[in-house]
């Protein structure tokens, strides 16, 4: 049996998954963080700054729905990648 040759990327990254398999562990973990950093943050504005909390939660949201996008358009671009082309 002939061994294929681990990809580093793969080794690094892990495999990126199924289409539509979910985010990361890590990913997530950091989302949650910043989630609870950003409910933190809000809570402890004065009065006088609540417009600019709710513009950075507002800020905040779009990243995340970002983050949530690229994760499909990466794993397109994996599988692309991986294909070789026929000989």
């Amino acid at each position: 049996m002939s061994e294929q040759k681990q990809s580093t990327q793969r080794t690094l990254l892990g495999d990126p998954g199924l289409p539509g398999a979910g985010l990361s562990v890590a990913v997530v973990m950091l989302l949650v963080l910043a989630a609870m950093a950003a409910v933190i943050g809000f809570l402890r504005l004065p009065d006088s700054l609540l417009g600019i909390g709710l513009v950075g939660i507002a800020v905040f949201l779009a990243i995340g729905a970002r983050i949530c996008q690229a994760r499909d358009q990466h794993q397109a671009l994996y599988r692309l990648l991986g294909k070789r082309p026929p000989p």
